[in-house]
């Protein structure tokens, strides 16, 4: 099987050509499941439980989907997988019965309870490892990409 390159631009300096393809080797490697694991505590499941642990443990839909930044449609998908897992539980509001309420179970506390340590366990390994100069580097560096990369799309 031959190996594919992909194109260089000669036109970019060379600095440019080669961070891209150090930036590929590390999204490849093993390295990146580290960061992949703190990105989950933002997206999807972890992120619904997340947000019902800081509301007390029950909210709405709707609440969910807003402090998501999401469709409805995407939050029931969510809330579906959970309560089948056991995480939440759905109920018709007694006082207004267009309204759901979603609960928050033991087992769901339990889960986005060790989910949120374990990240908060690696940030800080991260950040005590960089010290307080180059932590603030970092944040202000992936503050600086994360926003050039909204600006691409």
């Amino acid at each position: 099987m031959a190996i594919i390159k992909l194109p260089i631009d000669e036109s970019l300096p060379a600095y440019v050509n080669e961070s891209i393809v150090t930036l590929e080797e590390l999204v490849r490697s093993d390295h990146f499941s580290a960061f992949e694991k703190l990105a989950r505590l933002s997206k999807g499941e972890i992120l619904v439980l997340k947000i019902l642990l800081l509301q007390g443990g029950t909210t709405t839909p709707t609440e969910i989907s807003k402090a998501m930044n999401s469709t409805k449609g995407r939050v029931s998908a969510v809330l579906n997988a959970l309560e089948k897992k056991g995480e939440v539980t759905r109920a018709i509001d007694k006082d207004n019965r267009r309204n759901i309420i979603v609960t928050l179970t033991d087992s769901g506390r339990e889960h986005v309870m060790n989910e949120l340590q374990s990240g908060y366990r690696t940030m800080t390994h991260i950040f005590e490892e960089l010290g307080e100069q180059d932590s603030a580097e970092f944040i202000r560096m992936l503050t600086k990409v994360f926003k050039l990369m909204n600006e691409t799309d």
